[in-house]
C-alpha cells in the first residue's frame, strides 16, 4: 500500500475518524446501579433503565481523565467491542486501523479504546488511545516516511517525553502516558494553542495540576452513572441535542452525556443523562417531552423509558443503526 504523507498524517488524527464511527454494541452484562428515588413519568415505558457497568465506567473515566476542562464534545469509542462484533464491523470506517497496521503490523489489535475531544473553538483536538501500542515503533515508522525527524530529542515535561512535528500546517504532538495510554494532540503552528501546548495541558490535567473535564462534580457524576455502550459522548452544552429533543424541552439544559447500544440485528437504543440548572426546569422539560414527543422518527412515549432525579433526566430512546449514526454525527458537529 503506497501511502502519501497527507494520508499518514491522518494516523495522528485518526481518533477523529474513529469518533465519527457511528455504531454501538449491546451493553455488557451489568450489575445493578446504586439505589435512587427517581420520579417516573406516567405514559412513558415502564421498562427499567439500563444499569451501569463498573468496568466499562472505569475505562471511560480513565480516558477522560486526560481531557482538560473546556473541551467539548469528548467522544469515546470502545474499539475492541467494535472489532468483536462482525455485524458492526461492516458499518465501521476501519481505515484508521488499517493505517495503524501499515505503520506497525498488528497495531490495531492492541487498541482497546479511543477518545477524541475538541477544543472550544474547534482549532485543535486532544486524543487518547488506550492499549499496548509500541509508541517508539510508530514514531520510527513515521520517521521513515519523513513525518518525524529521526534522532530528534523529545521535549521533557516532568517525567513525560513529548515528540512533536509541524507538517501540512498541522502542529502534532505525541506522548506515552503510562505504557498503556498514547496521548495525541493537534493544533495550529500559528493560531491558538499548538499540539505540544495542548499535550502539556492534558498531562497537567492527568496529574491534577490544572482543571480537568471530570473535575466538574456534575459532569463527573453523570459520566460515572452513564449506561455502557460502544460509543459515548460528553457534551458541555446542549445546542446539538435538538437531534433528539425539541428545543423547548432543552430550556435550562446545561450539559449531557450519551451512550449508544446496538445489537447485530440493527436494533438498539440511545441512553442519555441530561442536566438542567435546577429541579424545576428538569420537571418542566419532562412534562414538555410528554406533550411534544421526540425528534427521532418512530419514537413514541410508550417505548421511551424516562425518570427524573432532581435536576437530571435519564432516558432510554429506542433507535436503529441509522438513527444512532445520525444522532452521533450531528452531536459532534460544531
Amino acid at each position: 500500500m503506497n501511502l502519501s504523507p497527507g494520508v499518514i498524517v491522518q494516523l495522528f488524527v485518526s481518533v477523529c475518524l474513529l469518533a465519527s464511527c457511528t455504531q454501538a454494541s449491546a451493553a455488557p452484562t451489568s450489575i445493578a446501579a446504586p439505589a435512587s428515588t427517581p420520579k417516573a413519568k406516567v405514559g412513558f415505558s415502564a421498562d427499567p433503565l439500563p444499569p451501569i457497568q463498573p468496568e466499562w465506567t472505569a475505562r471511560l473515566t480513565r480516558s477522560l481523565s486526560l481531557i482538560p476542562s473546556g473541551y467539548s464534545p469528548a467522544i469515546f469509542l470502545d474499539v475492541q467491542a467494535a472489532l468483536a462484533n462482525a455485524g458492526i464491523q461492516e458499518s465501521l470506517d476501519l481505515e484508521v486501523l488499517g493505517l495503524l497496521d501499515t505503520l506497525q503490523p498488528g497495531a490495531s489489535a492492541s487498541v482497546d479504546s479511543a477518545v477524541v475531544a475538541f477544543s472550544r473553538h474547534r482549532d485543535g483536538m486532544i486524543m487518547v488511545i488506550q492499549g499496548s501500542l509500541d509508541v517508539d515503533g510508530l514514531l520510527a515508522a513515521a520517521g521513515g516516511l519523513g513525518l518525524v525527524e529521526l534522532g530528534q530529542e523529545p521535549e521533557k515535561h516532568r517525567d513525560y517525553d513529548i515528540q512533536s512535528v509541524d507538517v501540512f500546517d498541522i502542529s502534532l504532538a505525541l506522548a506515552s502516558v503510562d505504557g498503556s495510554s498514547l496521548l495525541i494532540a493537534t493544533g495550529s503552528p500559528s493560531v491558538g494553542a499548538t499540539g505540544p501546548e495542548r499535550i502539556r495541558t492534558a498531562l497537567d490535567s492527568f496529574d491534577g495540576l490544572v482543571t480537568g473535564l471530570l473535575d466538574d462534580p456534575e459532569t463527573s457524576r453523570m459520566v460515572r452513572e452513564l449506561p455502557p455502550g460502544m460509543m459515548a459522548m460528553v457534551l458541555g452544552n446542549c445546542a446539538n441535542l435538538t437531534v433528539l429533543f425539541h428545543s423547548r424541552t432543552l430550556q435550562g439544559c446545561t450539559r449531557a452525556v450519551i451512550s449508544s447500544e446496538l445489537a447485530e440485528t440493527g436494533s438498539g437504543a440511545i441512553n442519555a443523562i441530561v442536566g438542567y440548572e435546577n429541579e424545576a426546569q428538569a420537571s418542566t422539560a419532562m412534562e414538555l417531552m410528554g406533550e411534544q414527543g421526540f425528534q427521532l422518527d418512530g419514537v413514541t412515549l410508550e417505548n421511551v423509558a424516562m425518570v427524573q432525579e432532581r435536576s437530571l433526566l435519564r432516558l432510554k430512546l429506542p433507535a436503529n443503526a441509522d438513527q444512532v449514526a445520525t444522532a452521533f454525527e450531528t452531536l459532534r458537529l460544531p
